[in-house]
């Protein structure tokens, strides 16, 4: 069994239905990187749970790219 990381650029961000409710890693302009779980997206934001159950709000915009890893069986 293996690991793969998916990374989604800016453009592929906004309004992409395949994030919702998965386990990312986002990373901003600023260079800070969030750890949490999807919960809404829509064109222009992005709100994250992380795991002390803190809602966060991004502006698709403010997002440099988002890393998420998928588990193979190779």
């Amino acid at each position: 069994m293996g690991k793969r990381q998916i990374i989604y650029t800016t453009r592929q961000i906004g309004g992409n239905r395949e994030l919702l409710d998965k386990e990312i890693n986002l990373i901003t302009r600023e260079q800070r990187v969030w750890h949490g779980k999807i919960t809404a997206l829509d064109q222009d934001k992005l709100e994250l749970r992380d795991a002390r159950s803190g809602k966060h709000t991004f502006q698709i915009a403010d997002i440099d790219k988002i890393y998420r890893e998928v588990v193979t069986e190779y």
